[in-house]
């Protein structure tokens, strides 16, 4: 299993589909909800050189991750429940919605269907749009064409920041990182989460009620996820403020935002020169930044590398053939896959295939698990960590461009 990678639209968008192959061969991607959303909003947009605004949008709906792709809970989301009191892991791992508990006997199991998500790019890819969908598309460009930043150096002063002490993207960083570790204003500072961030007003009440009875911690304490997403958006209004991202372009906001998935990734993969220059300074020290074409041109070259293999090696399928990355050879995945999880090139390969009693036991127990009923709430008595078995589903086309992503010979049923 490949390092786990959030990547931005800008990314995705610039590679052929035969390098979108290797990039969800190589890698396990976060999607995050923006793309989606991004994406989808391109249904309203004008297009150049005589294509559609279906037809793009189909083909980036063509490249997105099939296989090793899960779509990341929205970032929201994830704030209001932290800040009602729920633990959000912030350790590289998605946080991924729809999962099922199960038991079978007096083992547990969690079971994830195709993603809504995973549904909604296969329409798009032949061309089918919902009626609401395309209200969407237009509705989010409006709003987003509409965004003003006059209220950005009056957020700031009232957390009492001077920006006028913010010489750079740094000290914006260092500003707003000391807000959220601090408790000299917490009362400003929850105005600031509740108003800037439009919680919803009916659980007001219960947010301030939790917060003062821990005692107005700092709220890398309170909320650790909900400090990551609030020292985001401090950050975007002192830059704002002081000209070091521009309030001309109101899409900028929207790429700040992909910062707020950064806790559930290993590597951020962008050809963004915002995400660039900003990103790095809220990723952990065993996090990467990977620009986006230096990646696209290493996709480029390992397709270039697998097309040398025999045609009977290639319909075997790329899941088959290169379950990892070429050990020799000067290549940015291998070197990544080495960064971040070096233990692969110690784990013996599996040669001898299964016997059939032994593949027919392993297929039962999957069919137990998957068509066990839902637990009811009241009966799940296990955390996600202590699985015995997780299923997830995936919707995966048998060629992408020039390659059998699953063995050619395989039969559909």
């Amino acid at each position: 299993m490949g390092p786990i990678s959030l990547f931005d639209k800008s990314f995705l968008q610039s590679l052929n589909i035969n390098e979108s192959v290797w990039f969800d061969n190589f890698y396990s991607i976060n999607i995050s909800p923006l793309f989606y959303i991004e994406t989808l909003a391109d249904l309203d947009k004008e297009m150049k050189r005589g294509r559609t605004a279906e037809q793009v949008v189909g083909e980036i709906a063509s490249k997105t991750p099939e296989m090793g792709g899960s779509p990341n809970v929205h970032h929201m989301d994830l704030l209001i429940g932290n800040l009602l009191g729920q633990k959000i892991a912030m350790d590289g791992r998605p946080v991924i919605a729809g999962g099922k508990p199960v038991k079978s006997g007096e083992k547990k199991g969690m079971n994830f269907d195709v993603s809504p998500e995973a549904k909604a790019y296969s329409r798009w890819q032949d061309g089918q749009y919902l009626d609401i969908e395309r209200e969407f598309a237009k509705s989010w460009r409006t709003q987003v064409k509409a965004m003003t930043f006059e209220k950005s150096e009056g957020y700031a002063k009232k957390l009492g920041i001077d920006i006028s002490e913010c010489k750079n993207i740094d000290d914006a960083y260092t500003a707003a990182n000391r807000i959220v570790q601090s408790n000299d204003k917490p009362y400003e500072l929850m105005e600031f989460v509740l108003t800037s961030l439009d919680i919803p007003h009916n659980l007001h009440a219960q947010i301030v009620q939790r917060y003062s009875i821990r005692g107005f911690p700092a709220f890398t304490v309170f909320a650790p996820y909900a400090a990551h997403v609030v020292t985001v958006e401090i950050f975007f209004h002192i830059c704002v403020s002081r000209s070091f991202i521009s309030s001309e372009r109101p899409s900028n906001k929207i790429d700040v935002a992909y910062l707020h998935y950064l806790p559930f990734c290993k590597l951020f993969i962008s050809g963004d020169n915002l995400h660039k220059r900003v990103a790095p300074l809220f990723m952990r020290k065993n996090q990467q930044f990977v620009w986006g074409n230096d990646l696209k041109a290493d996709l480029a070259a390992l397709n270039k590398h697998y097309m040398k293999l025999p045609e009977e090696v290639r319909d075997t399928g790329v899941m088959s053939f290169a379950n990892k990355p070429p050990v020799e050879g000067n290549f940015l995945t291998t070197s990544l896959w080495d960064e971040m999880n070096p233990e692969w090139r110690l784990k013996r390969e599996i040669t001898t295939p299964l016997s059939k009693d032994s593949n027919d036991k392993l297929l039962e127990h999957i069919k137990r698990f998957t068509e066990a009923p839902t637990l009811n709430p009241e009966l799940v008595d296990f955390e996600l960590d202590d699985l015995d078995s997780l299923s997830l589903q995936r919707s995966v086309k048998q060629k992408k461009g020039d390659w059998f992503q699953i063995p050619k010979d395989l039969k559909n049923n």
